[in-house]
């Protein structure tokens, strides 16, 4: 019978001062080990620490489209966004210290992030991109203890039953098929009496809306919001406001494409797969933006109660 060795303990304090002594070698600096420990000390103190600096792991390898669409709206987002307001959304819930919210579709971190900082219960995560998935479970993986991501398909998930106190949508019901679907997973996910605010686009269908979404991750199926309203009080969610959202969105994303030039210029230089892919989805935004300010597509944000 083989005997089973025990595997060395890893003394990873030991390990990060002896990487803190090669870097200083290599630098050609001098190493000061007693500021190296504090520096190493304060680190294992913090969420994550020595751990999360020595064993985390790598960022899933670049992908041309994810670093186009980072360079417009900033790292963590394939949208117009902002810290302030996504960090906002869990108090317009209401929602306690110790509640779970569910987030569907956020895309990439930043929205994730921001409300983490406002809100310090569970956090449970469902993105239908496939390609934002690996980025997504990189950028939340230090609140690893408190959030959770799955991959979802819009058509086809089932939410679990009375998981959240509170939940946002971003744009979930942009791309999706069968909208009615998503309405009642988000009202099977929620508990009772539980709120959720749903952000989207709402139209009237035509083939001039297709040409604000040519880059986006699926094709658009927008409605009416009338009829979207209606869907979501069939699936029990009444709704309780709806707010026209569209001038602090397209102010935002004038606010990005006004910056984009110092972006590029700040970061490594556009591969030209990358380069091809920003130019599609700032070509795909000068109609979008044209829309929205036509009232042709309108961004809203609908505040729902479960029955």
């Amino acid at each position: 019978m083989a005997l089973k060795l025990a595997l060395p303990t890893l003394d990873k304090r030991k390990m990060a001062l002896a990487q803190a002594r090669f870097r200083a070698w290599w630098d050609g600096a001098a190493f000061d080990e007693a500021a190296a420990l504090a520096v190493i000390e304060a680190a294992a103190n913090d969420a994550g620490g020595v751990d999360a600096e020595l064993f985390a792991a790598p960022p899933p390898p670049e992908d041309p489209r994810l670093d186009a669409l980072q360079r417009i709206w900033g790292k963590g987002r394939v949208g117009p966004g902002d810290a302030a307001g996504e960090g906002a959304l869990p108090a317009a819930l209401n929602l306690s210290a110790t509640a779970t919210l569910g987030v569907f579709g956020p895309g990439l971190a930043a929205p994730v992030l921001a409300m983490a900082q406002t809100h310090l219960g569970e956090i449970r995560v469902f993105e239908w991109r496939e390609e934002t998935l690996p980025l997504l479970r990189h950028g939340l993986a230090a609140l690893d203890k408190r959030v959770t991501v799955a991959g979802v398909d819009l058509e086809t998930f089932t939410a679990p039953a009375e998981a959240f106190d509170g939940a946002v949508s971003f744009d979930d019901f942009v791309f999706a098929d069968n909208i009615q679907r998503v309405a009642l997973q988000i009202a099977r996910g929620l508990k009772a009496k539980g709120a959720a605010l749903i952000e989207t686009y709402c139209a009237a269908p035509g083939p001039d809306i297709a040409a604000a979404f040519a880059s986006a991750f699926r094709e658009p199926q927008l409605r009416p919001r009338a009829a979207l309203a209606a869907v979501l009080e069939e699936a029990g969610l009444r709704v309780d406001a709806d707010e026209d959202v569209a001038e602090a969105h397209v102010a935002l994303a004038r606010e990005a494409f006004r910056t984009l030039g110092d972006a590029l210029r700040g970061e490594g230089a556009l591969t030209p797969v990358a380069a091809r892919e920003l130019a599609w989805e700032v070509e795909a935004w000068r109609v979008r933006v044209k829309l929205l300010q036509a009232r042709r597509i309108e961004r809203r944000r609908f505040t729902v109660t479960k029955r």
